[in-house]
């Protein structure tokens, strides 16, 4: 398993900033190369699902994330399964007048001991590249409301 992982302090409440995190409809606003999103109920709920694509590299890649546990204001967690299978953690906590949040991907690709060389000398990089971008836009979203 592969493990990217950033954090990024923004100058809101944790509810204000779960309140755009657990807005399903809104992640291609914020996460780059987001498309065609199908959102299933209960989500953001325990069970709920999101199937949508991710452009990358010139491909449309098909991801599901299933919700595992979620706490308003303090955590979501999302089981990857598509290109790639794993875990998304996204915590929040407060910190001084606002909330730091941090996200973690833990995932594996598919292909054994080549999908492992591909992600030790390209996916890993571009997986956290696009979450530096993430997070990026996320602060400015939240921030702006």
């Amino acid at each position: 398993m592969a493990i990217v992982q950033r954090n990024v302090q923004i100058k809101a409440s944790p509810q204000e900033t779960m309140a755009l995190l657990s807005d399903a409809s809104r992640w291609p606003d914020w996460y780059p190369g987001m498309t065609e999103m199908d959102i299933a109920a209960p989500f953001p709920d325990e069970g709920g699902k999101v199937a949508f694509k991710v452009k990358s590299a010139g491909m449309s890649l098909p991801i599901t994330e299933t919700v595992l546990e979620y706490q308003p204001g303090k955590l979501q967690l999302l089981q990857i399964d598509g290109m790639m299978s794993g875990r998304a953690r996204w915590e929040l906590a407060p910190e001084g007048d606002g909330t730091r949040l941090t996200t973690t991907f833990d995932y594996a690709l598919p292909g054994g001991v080549f999908g492992t060389i591909a992600d030790a000398l390209i996916v890993k990089r571009m997986n956290a590249k696009s979450l530096e971008e993430a997070l990026h836009n996320f602060k400015a979203l939240v921030e702006r409301q």
